[in-house]
C-alpha cells in the first residue's frame, strides 16, 4: 500500500463534529491519514417505506461508485437505521477486503453525546476491519467483536486486540 494513500469518510447529514471524532479514532487504530468528505444522497435512495428503514446494501452499491484520490478506503455515516433482509436491523455494512464500508447511527444515538459518538466510532473502525480482511473476533474487548444491540457495542473497546493487529499489519504490508 501507497504511503500517500488515505481512508476518507464521507458524511450524509452527520454532524461534522461527530466525523471529526471518528476520524481522530481511525487515525489512531489503523495508523492512516483521514480526509472528510459530504455527499448529497439520490432522494428515497434504499428507503423502504412499508420498514421504514433504508436497504444497507443499496447505500453500499452506491458507495461503491465513489471514488476519491489516493483512496484506500472509504467509509459513509448515514443517519439511517439500516437493514437487510434477515434482519431486523444492522449497524453497518462492508466487504470483506473491499475498499467500501457504511455505518448507519441511527440506532447508536444516546442521551450521552460521549457515549453516541463513542458507539459510532467502534463501529466505523469494526467496518473498516472487514474492509483490511478482518473477521469477526471472540476475544474480549476486541471492535471486531459482531454487535446484535447497543449494550453489545458498548461492551468492546474502539481497538483490536493482539492478534486483529497482527491481521491488520500483514493485510496493510500487501
Amino acid at each position: 500500500m501507497s504511503e500517500g494513500s488515505y481512508i476518507y469518510l464521507v458524511g450524509f447529514g452527520v454532524e461534522k463534529r461527530l466525523l471529526l471524532a471518528v476520524a481522530k479514532s481511525v487515525k489512531e487504530v489503523f495508523k492512516r491519514e483521514v480526509r472528510l468528505s459530504h455527499i448529497v444522497l439520490p432522494p428515497y435512495l434504499a428507503y423502504d417505506p412499508h420498514r421504514r428503514q433504508h436497504r444497507a446494501g443499496v447505500l453500499l452499491d452506491f458507495l461503491t461508485r465513489v471514488n476519491y484520490p489516493r483512496m484506500l478506503k472509504l467509509v459513509g455515516l448515514f443517519p439511517f437505521d439500516l437493514y437487510e433482509e434477515g434482519v431486523d436491523f444492522i449497524f453497518g455494512l462492508s466487504r470483506l477486503s473491499g475498499e467500501h464500508g457504511l455505518v448507519g447511527t441511527f440506532r447508536l444515538t444516546s442521551a450521552e453525546e460521549r457515549l453516541y459518538f463513542e458507539r459510532v466510532c467502534k463501529e466505523v473502525n469494526h467496518e473498516l476491519g472487514h474492509t483490511f480482511g478482518l473477521l469477526h473476533c471472540g476475544t474480549p474487548g476486541c471492535v471486531m467483536n459482531p454487535s446484535e444491540s447497543p449494550q453489545q457495542v458498548d461492551a468492546k473497546g474502539r481497538f483490536l486486540c493482539e492478534e486483529c493487529n497482527k491481521i491488520l499489519s500483514k493485510a496493510q504490508e500487501v
